[in-house]
């Protein structure tokens, strides 16, 4: 029996990746660095690696902790001044709040997802809720499923995992779990083939949820 549902953040049920790309392009232009949609899709979202694998790869002479401090800073602003849910993840988390035990596990700092959650208002839907700093590898290593689980007092295999990335898909198959796939706009060609489902938008979860066995 699924008894918990663990949800992503970021590009799953808040509409943040395109504010987090918009925040990286200003900063790196700034520079003089140009980052296309593309580049920072398959960089960031799909490869799951940050700015200082981007200067790296890049052979750029800046710094790292710089740009990310700069990064930060754009960000909040877009945050407050253009944060949005994704379509139907308010009616999803209300509809399944009272069949389910619920849980967040996002890579994103603990500062930056209780702002978010706070803003939605929906940290009061959640039994768990996981950040990057409860684990030692972030996604696609399995830690941040495995220690919600353990939180949640539930089996892996109880638990199906909601991601819109491939790295949070696979975190989820190697940490034994279900997973449902809800593609954006940024993942769309992301390779999804572990997932146990794909789903095209958050209102399909519901149903897709029926189905999977335990």
């Amino acid at each position: 029996m699924i008894t918990s549902v663990i949800f992503d953040l970021d590009g799953l049920l808040a509409d943040t990746e395109s504010l987090q790309m918009l925040a990286y392009q200003q900063v790196l232009l700034a520079h003089g660095v140009v980052v296309t949609d593309r580049e920072y899709a398959r960089h960031w979202i799909r490869e799951g690696k940050g700015i200082d694998e981007f200067v790296a790869g890049r052979g750029l002479s800046l710094a790292p902790g710089l740009l990310r401090q700069e990064k930060a800073e754009i960000y909040q602003e877009l945050l407050e001044s253009s944060l949005q849910a994704m379509p139907g993840a308010a009616d999803l988390l209300a509809r399944l709040q009272h069949r389910k035990r619920l849980a967040l596990a996002s890579s994103s700092t603990r500062t930056a997802v209780a702002y978010i959650l706070q803003r939605l208002d929906f940290a009061g839907y959640f039994g768990v809720i996981a950040t990057r700093e409860d684990v030692e590898r972030v996604k696609p290593a399995p830690d941040i499923f495995l220690h919600v689980a353990g939180q949640l007092g539930a089996p892996p295999a109880e638990c199906v995992v909601i991601e819109d990335a491939e790295k949070g898909i696979v975190a989820a198959q190697r940490a034994g779990m279900q997973s449902i796939a809800v593609p954006n706009r940024f993942t769309q060609d992301n390779d999804f083939s572990a997932a146990s489902a794909v789903a095209g938008s958050l209102g399909e979860v519901e149903s897709l949820l029926e189905v999977l066995q335990p």
